[in-house]
């Protein structure tokens, strides 16, 4: 997305957004820091990293962009696809019960964490404004459309 948005980014290494931002935030409090990152990186590979800045309460953005599978290894299952959903890692169906990542990070004590779909821009555009708006840890988990690989 840094090549897309107008502002100061920085691609860090697969996985470690959340530990950089919030370095980032802790060392210039008055920096708007937004980390953005995938459903297998924020609730696969890297979950406490994620679960552990929401603990911290730490005043910075955390976007998930959610399309419920593996897209960078060509569609495996993640920790968000359906059951009985057939991908490539799990040609037999997928019998593993999905996270439901909002309960996840409320259980953490994120009070401000959200799931909405990437069709409405409006609705998306305005739940970001509110996120970088609220003093703490915000979340949002865009749910999106994957027509290469979220073929369900």
């Amino acid at each position: 997305m840094s090549q897309y948005l107008d502002g100061y980014w920085s691609e860090t290494l697969h996985g470690r957004g959340l530990p950089f931002a919030t370095g980032i935030k802790l060392s210039n409090p008055d920096l708007t820091v937004i980390s953005i990152a995938w459903d297998w990186d924020s609730y696969g590979i890297w979950l406490w990293h994620l679960l552990h800045t929401a603990r911290r309460n730490i005043n910075l953005v955390h976007i998930t962009c959610d399309n419920e599978n593996y897209w960078l290894t060509t569609g495996q299952a993640s920790p968000t696809t359906p059951i009985d959903i057939k991908t490539k890692s799990t040609p037999d169906w997928n019998h593993t019960r999905p996270f439901d990542p909002i309960w996840l990070l409320k259980s953490a004590w994120c009070e401000f964490t959200f799931s909405l779909p990437d069709k409405d821009m409006k609705w998306l555009k305005e739940k970001i404004k509110e996120a970088i708006l609220h003093p703490w840890f915000a979340h949002i988990d865009v749910k999106q459309q994957c027509p290469s690989w979220k073929v369900w």
